[in-house]
């Protein structure tokens, strides 16, 4: 590792400490953030911390969410100049579940070169990567001529609207270039997401008494009609769209459509049922938009409707708009040219096939890409962990990227 050894020790007591904070669904948010606020303050760094208002994340957030929990958003930001280079990274943590082997999920454990614990990977380790690297520009006084922000949001992994949403859409500024610290991994540079249509198809029929069905019309009967049609006729349409990008996961390159990941059918077994429904998860390549896959989508549905000789009611649940960077823009192509040259190898250059916050940014107009530290697998799993080697390495990107960035 080429900068002084100290940054790559703060790094890890970052990470080890930031592990400790049970960050689930609102769960000590304040004090993660007044954790990374005490830290950089220590090095002279000015912090602002926006609350996310109150009315605003309980419009938005379920009652499973805890809505009724503060969320907060911290800037920091270092360097003078028109330009700016954010780093994103998101605190909250997925529920760490059972099974664990190797430590407790929130008493961070380092075994050889690993460091165990809920949200090592996804993604305090990003995290703790930029913000060691923003405290050494500031600790070496480099002189920047563009600002190197940071901004650690919550929620992402509800989400985001009441994170990186709020952030983009509300506190206003329109950061450059972007680059959030997810654990692509440092081979792999996320340069987008696929995107994503949640629909429930309510099929409506006439409930009777079991003992005389001629009186009722079979709701899931028409059901299964409907479903049939859009297997046979809808499915294939839509999964033989190809992204021309390469993905992370070869298979992803193409447009899906998953049938039945919800049902609901209530009732009891002793009548017809009048009325049931099942979901659609349509994922979208980054070559599609929201708004045609919806209509699109309803056409077809209305289409199997009435070939079954039913009534549906269709309704739109969630979206979730691709991201997209393009390949060579000076984003991707500059922090490529860093990579080689501090690690020795180009990172690809590929679309996530999950969703990330990227969304929120590129919907703007606003170069974005992921690139941080981590296992990918790892991601949500028990007994998740990050080598520190690849944390070290991710500073070392970090700090010579802040430096070379809009050269």
């Amino acid at each position: 590792m080429g900068l002084d050894r100290w940054v790559y020790e703060l790094g890890e007591k970052i990470l080890v400490e930031s592990i400790r904070y049970p960050t689930v669904l609102g769960d000590s948010y304040r004090d993660i953030v007044d954790y990374y606020a005490e830290v950089l303050k220590q090095y002279g760094i000015h912090v602002t911390i926006h609350k996310v208002p109150q009315d605003l994340v309980r419009k938005h957030l379920a009652p499973s969410m805890n809505p009724d929990k503060p969320r907060y958003i911290l800037l920091t930001r270092i360097g003078e100049g028109e330009k700016v280079l954010q780093y994103n990274g998101h605190y909250d943590v997925v529920s760490p579940g059972g099974g664990w082997s190797k430590t407790k999920p929130f008493e961070p454990k380092k075994i050889d070169d690993k460091i165990y614990g809920r949200g090592s990977t996804d993604m305090k380790g990003g995290i703790a990567a930029f913000l060691a690297s923003i405290i050494y520009l500031a600790v070496k006084e480099e002189k920047l001529d563009h600002v190197v922000e940071a901004a650690l949001v919550p929620d992402e992994e509800i989400g985001g609207v009441t994170g990186t949403g709020y952030l983009v859409n509300e506190l206003g500024g329109r950061p450059d270039w972007v680059v959030i610290a997810e654990p692509s991994g440092l081979q792999s540079m996320w340069i987008g997401h696929k995107g994503a249509v949640w629909v429930e198809v309510i099929v409506k029929g006439k409930q009777s008494h079991g003992s005389t069905p001629w009186l009722g019309v079979n709701a899931f009967e028409k059901m299964v009609y409907v479903a049939k049609y859009l297997i046979e006729h809808v499915k294939p349409v839509i999964e033989s769209r190809q992204s021309v990008y390469e993905y992370d996961e070869p298979k992803g390159r193409k447009a899906t459509m998953v049938l039945g990941g919800k049902l609901t059918a209530p009732g009891s077994i002793n009548i017809v049922p009048g009325q049931v429904s099942f979901s659609i998860d349509r994922r979208l390549i980054v070559e599609e938009n929201v708004e045609e896959a919806k209509k699109e989508l309803l056409k077809f549905i209305e289409e199997a409707a009435r070939n079954a000789g039913t009534e549906v009611e269709p309704r739109i649940v969630s979206e979730l708009e691709p991201a997209f960077t393009k390949p060579e823009s000076p984003l991707s192509n500059t922090l490529t040219t860093i990579v080689n040259k501090v690690l020795g190898f180009k990172p690809r250059k590929i679309v996530c096939t999950g969703g990330l916050d990227l969304h929120y940014y590129t919907s703007k107009g606003i170069m974005a890409i992921s690139y941080g530290p981590g296992e990918t697998s790892a991601a949500h799993m028990v007994d998740e962990y990050i080598k520190l080697g690849d944390l070290y390495k991710a500073i070392d990107v970090y700090v010579e990227f802040s430096r070379k960035a809009f050269k």
